[in-house]
């Protein structure tokens, strides 16, 4: 917060680094609501960058800690964003998945 208050923009990016290198697929919400419940939008945004980058393995491992943000009417955006991207996600791997079932029905045997 005090990087981001006084603009030192090399501070700054080292908390984020520092913010982002803990972050887990089972904290990933904790740690979004705690950023923006202390106004630190460098954290929201490398918070929904860590979650996008990692949805399959969300998906698998930690939507129950999307209850935290059930609790949150403030935090709906966040809550709409997640859902979209998993959604989208899925949506690719399963096409993924039905183009390796078909690659490999066709495949000589």
């Amino acid at each position: 917060r005090v990087a981001d208050r006084f603009q030192a923009v090399e501070l700054c990016a080292h908390c984020v680094g520092q913010y982002t290198e803990g972050m887990e697929v089972g904290n990933v919400v904790q740690r979004l609501v705690l950023a923006h419940d202390s106004g630190l939008v460098a954290l929201e945004q490398a918070a929904m960058q860590y979650f996008v980058a990692n949805a399959l393995a969300f998906e698998r491992g930690g939507m129950a800690t999307l209850d935290l943000l059930t609790q949150r009417p403030d935090l709906v955006h966040f809550f709409v964003h997640i859902t979209k991207t998993l959604v989208s996600t899925a949506v690719v791997a399963a096409a993924a998945e039905a183009e390796e079932k078909a690659r490999t029905a066709a495949a000589p045997v």
